[in-house]
């Protein structure tokens, strides 16, 4: 695919490079329903941004999602991705919380702002030792931390690319060692960004901006059109993005049945 496409990617477009860019790492299939709905899960991460239906516009396509969730042990959760969607979700059922978020695009390379030094970057197709101390280390709270540990990082570690999927994991080293990670998840000429963490005691340096930067321009080198990311919507994750280069393209929300994993 050429690197100057005319046209920004569709919502669904990005919904199933996310999917294809997740599928043996973590999440572990996706399910077909009626009329194009769909439903995805992950057997080791509870978690809703893993475990949720999207499409549901009907009580026939809303009952198959809740029986495909519940029938994995997971809390019924719905994408909705416009404001039109939600409503038609509220209209089925009260959620006991929302989260919006915000799917980003940009088109490598951007306009850098800092530059990662070369030599302070190492790519690998595995997770290794640097990235699980890294991404493991990126929170304060010691309860998400156990979490991290007990679910995200086995499931990295067993991870098995699709055919035609490759997975980049990137470390950013300053000079007290790794500081900020990454992983590269590219397929048919779009690339998806995830897992972008800096250590809880480096943060606030610049790290994560040099780290996204760098992304972008390995994205580019190997052939991405676009780069797409995920995120909270609004706050400094956020910002951080729209610096890098990023643009808000979907603002979807996450309507959750539960407040519990």
């Amino acid at each position: 695919m050429s690197l100057e496409i005319a046209c920004d990617p569709t919502f669904e477009t990005l919904l199933q490079a996310h999917v294809a860019a997740l599928t043996g790492s973590l999440l572990d299939g996706a399910a077909r329903g009626p009329d194009g709905a769909g439903f995805v899960w992950s057997r080791a991460i509870p978690d809703p941004t893993l475990n949720f239906a999207y499409g549901i516009r009907t009580p026939a396509q809303f009952s198959w999602a809740g029986a495909a969730s519940l029938g994995r042990g997971r809390p019924p959760a719905f994408l909705a991705r416009d404001e039109a969607e939600h409503d038609r979700l509220r209209a089925l059922f009260t959620p006991a919380a929302t989260f919006p978020a915000s799917w980003m695009v940009a088109r490598p390379p951007p306009v850098p702002t800092r530059a990662a030094d070369p030599a302070a970057l190492t790519l690998s197709p595995r997770v290794d030792a640097a990235f699980e101390e890294v991404f493991a280390q990126s929170f304060d709270d010691g309860a998400v931390r156990k979490h991290l540990r007990r679910t995200y990082l086995p499931a990295l570690r067993r991870a098995k690319p699709s055919p035609g999927l490759a997975l980049w994991h990137m470390i950013l080293k300053d000079a007290a060692g790794p500081a900020a990670c990454a992983t590269l998840a590219l397929r048919d000429g779009a690339a998806g960004l995830y897992n972008v963490s800096t250590r809880i005691d480096r943060q606030n340096r610049g790290l994560g901006a040099a780290l996204v930067h760098a992304a972008l321009r390995e994205a580019r080198a190997r052939g991405a059109a676009f780069v797409f990311l995920q995120c909270p919507a609004g706050g400094p994750v956020e910002a951080l993005y729209a610096r890098a280069g990023f643009r808000t393209l979907y603002r979807p929300s996450l309507l959750c049945t539960s407040l519990t994993e």
